[in-house]
């Protein structure tokens, strides 16, 4: 039986549905060591999906009498919010396979073909870091700000960085955000803007529109007590 790319994938990402889905590596504060979980994560998940269950189960039939267009706002914003989430969580942010990847999968062609350039640089790298730095990069990249990295043993383009969470190189690194787990990069980033911004809007239309049902609630009972008891 061969051997998945993803199951021996030299870093700290964990990875789902047989690869389809990859996750950072948060050691930090891991719920389940090896398993992609980390407490800001789940954190975030409860603060969306707790006031969403109760607005969905309580405030809905009454904004749905009062205001239609609060109920549906919250679906779309939810159903965006989750998706969105999703997307960043679970895709690849933009990763430089390392040089033992690249030689293993025979991947050097084409990624000197997407990315421009050869990230396994000229000659064999020494392993001493004053010598690959000057050895390993082409004059006119180091020029332009392409730099070694010792840890993956490639070239890495301006912009990108190596994520110490992830323990990779990745394109037009931003940051590692423990609170979807994994580095936002060039190709998670839009998913992250969508995530933050989709989330903001829901946090505008529930946790307001909830607030008032439950006080309309609490003044309508304690009127209706009121009324008994005179």
């Amino acid at each position: 039986r061969s051997t998945r790319l993803y199951q021996v994938w030299p870093s700290r990402n964990t990875f789902g549905f047989g690869g389809s889905l990859m996750m950072g590596g948060e050691e930090e504060c891991p719920v389940l060591p090896g398993r992609g979980w980390a407490w800001a994560n789940c954190c975030n998940w409860s603060c969306i999906l707790a006031p969403s269950l109760l607005f969905f189960t309580f405030a809905v039939p009454y904004w749905w009498r009062e205001f239609t267009i609060v109920p549906v706002a919250a679906v779309i914003l939810f159903i965006s919010t989750v998706t969105f989430l999703l997307l960043a969580c679970c895709s690849d942010p933009g990763i430089i396979p390392r040089r033992n990847v690249i030689l293993a999968t025979d991947s050097a062609a084409y990624l000197t073909e997407v990315l421009g350039y050869n990230p396994l640089g000229q000659g064999n790298p020494v392993h001493k870091r004053g010598v690959d730095c000057e050895r390993m990069v082409p004059v006119e990249l180091a020029r332009k700000g392409y730099v070694w990295c010792h840890t993956c043993e490639i070239i890495r383009p301006p912009r990108a960085s190596h994520c110490a969470e992830c323990d990779n190189c990745v394109l037009r690194f931003d940051h590692h955000c423990p609170f979807v787990n994994n580095c936002v990069g060039q190709r998670n980033y839009h998913f992250f803007i969508g995530f933050t911004t989709s989330v903001c809007c829901l946090a505008i239309v529930v946790l307001p529109s909830l607030g008032w049902f439950f006080l309309n609630a609490t003044t309508d009972g304690s009127s209706s007590g009121t009324s008994l008891d005179s």
